[in-house]
């Protein structure tokens, strides 16, 4: 079992509620803050990081569940990976055709 502070990066980066979870969330995954409200989405964030520490309290950097589904949608950081990865497919493309042509 691991703690772990939530931190609301997209709220004004304060500190919520410590969770103790059974295993290391993927990123881009649900935790659920309390067990209280079994129904209840408000308590519900999607995981964008994690922070350990040595020795102190762990942290995982949140943001509200939107109702997209068990996965987080794509942040900007995701897009603009995918962006870059496809320009340099193109590049490395177009360097072999020349290549091929020299």
């Amino acid at each position: 079992m691991t703690t772990f502070t939530l931190i609301h990066y997209t709220e004004g980066w304060q500190l919520g509620a410590t969770v103790t979870l059974a295993a290391i969330p993927p990123l881009g995954t649900l935790v659920k803050s309390s067990g209280r409200a079994p129904d209840s989405y408000s308590e519900l964030y999607y995981v964008d990081n994690i922070l350990w520490a040595d020795g102190g309290n762990n942290y995982l950097f949140v943001r509200p569940y939107e109702g997209y589904g068990q996965s987080a949608p794509l942040t900007e950081a995701d897009r603009l990976k995918m962006a870059v990865d496809k320009n340099t497919e193109e590049v490395e493309f177009v360097a072999n055709r020349i290549s091929c042509m020299l």
